[in-house]
């Protein structure tokens, strides 16, 4: 209800920012990137590293210069991932039957004209979701963005190209970097990632490769380390190669259940031990070296196990239930261990 310019001269942003200019976290504004720190990095490295010359320090509580763009215009998505949810996904909120106005709002056009003025500052624009290919205002937006303004776009991959104007645009761009989202493959791939299909996916990646390797397009796949694939790392890693794409591997802060380093001894060791074999054939990885500090720790949650099972039961009994006895059936590893 307000406009962009108030929203960001308001008392409550300069309450923010006068504690980061203190040197302290918001709790509650900085609250995702400071769970993700507990395992290494998080999004303020990427905000960061596109305005280094930004020193909070010294900034004025009503300094604000836009230079990285996060859009997510609604929710709209075609998917309902295990560890997501209906403040993320439509599908999750039309399965919970939560109403999400989710429809194109009447100031989209105000934001896209806002970041046209302020274009000679913006140096990334970010398209986030919902499914960023599937957001109609994103055409508006790329259709007022420069040429050389970085793009980069946060997609499952997982709709049908053909049909997507955004794709389209991006593809008449050069400067475009695409974050894949997923982190397994194959039937497991589409057990997480409810309502995809790994073949489309596949096809998906080729058309994207050929926009890195002819169109200056750039990414890589970005996956979240959590319970469904910490015994198939290696899996993940191969399919990544096959299609010349890297991994940056981020941390799952919620919901605790899915996290292995919170579960039991025996969970914890095969995790371990899939990321031993995993840096013995490729090599090791800062990233694993901060996730087997946490699993060499005994912090397990008494209630971990029976949530895990709950939410097993909510997925494959109520919400996805042509997935019913799946997770026995593909990590028959942990089935056992939870």
């Amino acid at each position: 209800h307000n406009t962009l310019e108030d929203i960001i001269h308001s008392d409550r942003m300069r309450d923010i920012r006068s504690s980061i200019k203190n040197g302290k976290l918001h709790p509650e504004y900085c609250y995702n990137c400071i769970q993700a720190e507990r395992n290494g990095s998080s999004e303020r490295d990427w905000h960061n590293n596109v305005s280094p010359e930004f020193d909070a320090s010294t900034a004025g509580l009503d300094e604000h210069v836009p230079t990285l763009i996060d859009v997510r215009w609604n929710i709209t998505c075609n998917l309902s991932c295990n560890y997501c949810g209906p403040y993320c996904s439509s599908k999750w909120a039309s399965m919970k039957k939560q109403f999400v106005d989710n429809g194109v709002k009447p100031y989209h056009l105000q934001v896209v004209e806002y970041v046209k003025q302020h274009s000679d500052s913006v140096r990334e624009v970010a398209l986030v979701g919902g499914e960023p290919l599937l957001l109609k205002e994103n055409v508006a937006l790329l259709e007022n963005l420069p040429e050389d303004t970085l793009v980069t776009v946060i997609t499952n991959a997982c709709v049908d190209l053909e049909k997507s104007l955004v794709f389209t645009h991006l593809t008449c761009r050069s400067n475009v970097g695409w974050s894949l989202s997923f982190d397994n493959v194959g039937e497991c791939f589409e057990y997480v990632r409810h309502g995809s299909s790994f073949n489309t996916l596949d096809q998906n990646l080729n058309r994207i490769g050929a926009q890195m390797q002819f169109n200056g397009h750039h990414g890589g796949i970005h996956a979240v380390y959590n319970i469904y694939n910490c015994t198939k790392l290696r899996d993940l890693r191969r399919y990544a190669d096959s299609k010349r794409l890297s991994i940056l591997w981020q941390t799952l802060y919620q919901p605790e259940y899915l996290d292995p380093a919170k579960h039991n001894q025996h969970v914890r060791d095969i995790a371990l031990r899939e990321i031993e074999l995993y840096e013995s054939e490729f090599g090791t990885e800062p990233f694993f070296d901060a996730v087997k500090q946490g699993l060499q720790k005994i912090v397990t949650d008494s209630n971990v196990s029976q949530d895990f099972w709950q939410h097993i039961e909510d997925i494959e009994n109520v919400y996805h239930p042509d997935q019913k006895g799946q997770f026995a059936r593909l990590w028959p590893e942990l089935y056992m261990l939870v």
